[in-house]
């Protein structure tokens, strides 16, 4: 019985003479959207707010628990992202894992399927939140906060696809190095 061979990402040729693959640099590309989105969605997250005029209350994303539960998860998922990007820059710039242990690989396949999912879960919570609310806003102030609270959510769903991205690409990383072993 054989078993399938590694897969080459770089144009069938083996290692390419240039300094990444395209793999390498669709998995720091990604990386890097994510890291983007999350900044983008804490800006906006922390940035809109909606004073009532005759309470003097300010709406924040502080006073909606879902509000509150996306922002954090964009904190956490950039701070993960953070984490990564040097991983992926040195993978792209020698072609190789900078630890290339099964443990470390199967530590990011787990990661990257947990934060995917977790940020998946943000991204529909503040959708939904919004469009809950947005229903039964009374007053024009807060619709103009719910309003600008779509464009989190929609950084939290590109977010969302670039860390989905970055788990094919750890799953595709570590069946490699599991066939490399037989």
């Amino acid at each position: 019985m054989s078993y399938p061979q590694p897969q080459d990402y770089n144009n069938g040729h083996g290692e390419s003479e240039e300094k990444g693959s395209r793999f390498a640099i669709t998995t720091l590309s990604a990386r890097i959207a994510a890291m983007i989105s999350f900044i983008v969605a804490i800006a906006v997250f922390q940035t809109n707010d909606a004073k009532i005029n005759d309470t003097g209350y300010v709406y924040t994303y502080k006073d909606f628990r879902s509000y509150k539960y996306g922002f954090w998860v964009a904190l956490i998922g950039l701070g993960y992202t953070v984490l990564q990007v040097p991983f992926s820059i040195h993978y792209m710039m020698r072609k190789k894992h900078l630890i290339n242990s099964y443990a470390f690989l199967k530590f990011d396949f787990y990661a990257d399927k947990v934060a995917a999912l977790v940020v998946t879960t943000a991204a529909g919570a503040v959708f939904g939140a919004t469009m809950d609310m947005k229903k039964y806003a009374w007053r024009d102030e807060v619709q103009s906060f719910l309003s600008v609270s779509y464009i989190a959510a929609a950084f939290l769903l590109v977010g969302s696809i670039a860390c989905w991205i970055s788990s094919l690409h750890s799953s595709l990383a570590l069946s490699n190095k599991l066939r490399s072993h037989f």
